[in-house]
C-alpha cells in the first residue's frame, strides 16, 4: 500500500481571534485533509485553537473557513466576498 501524502500548508497568521492558513498545493489539499490539519493546529498552538476562527486559502486562491468545535473539524463555510478581500489584504502584508 503506497504511503498517503499529507497536506502541506503554512500558517500565515495567528491572532487572538483567527488563524490563516495557505495551502501550498503539495500532497493532499487542506480541503481533503481538513480533519488532520485542524487536529495538528490544535495540538501545536499553545492553548489550542480555542475560539479562534480558522481560515485557509485554497489552491485556487479562494478563502474558506474550517469550522471547529473543541479542536475538531466540523464543516466548511465559504467566505463572503468581503471576507475574501479582507483576508487577501492581510496576506498581502505577510511574508509567506
Amino acid at each position: 500500500m503506497p504511503k498517503q501524502q499529507l497536506s502541506n500548508y503554512c500558517v500565515a497568521e495567528i491572532t487572538d481571534t483567527r488563524i490563516i492558513l495557505v495551502d501550498r498545493d503539495e500532497g493532499r489539499s487542506v480541503t481533503n485533509d481538513a480533519e488532520r490539519v485542524v487536529r495538528q493546529l490544535d495540538e501545536s498552538i499553545r492553548g489550542g485553537i480555542g475560539h479562534r476562527k480558522v481560515y485557509y486559502r485554497d489552491t485556487d486562491g479562494r478563502f474558506d473557513e474550517l469550522i471547529t468545535e473543541g479542536g475538531r473539524f466540523v464543516r466548511f463555510s465559504p467566505c463572503t466576498e468581503g471576507q475574501q478581500h479582507q483576508l487577501s489584504a492581510v496576506l498581502g502584508t505577510v511574508s509567506l
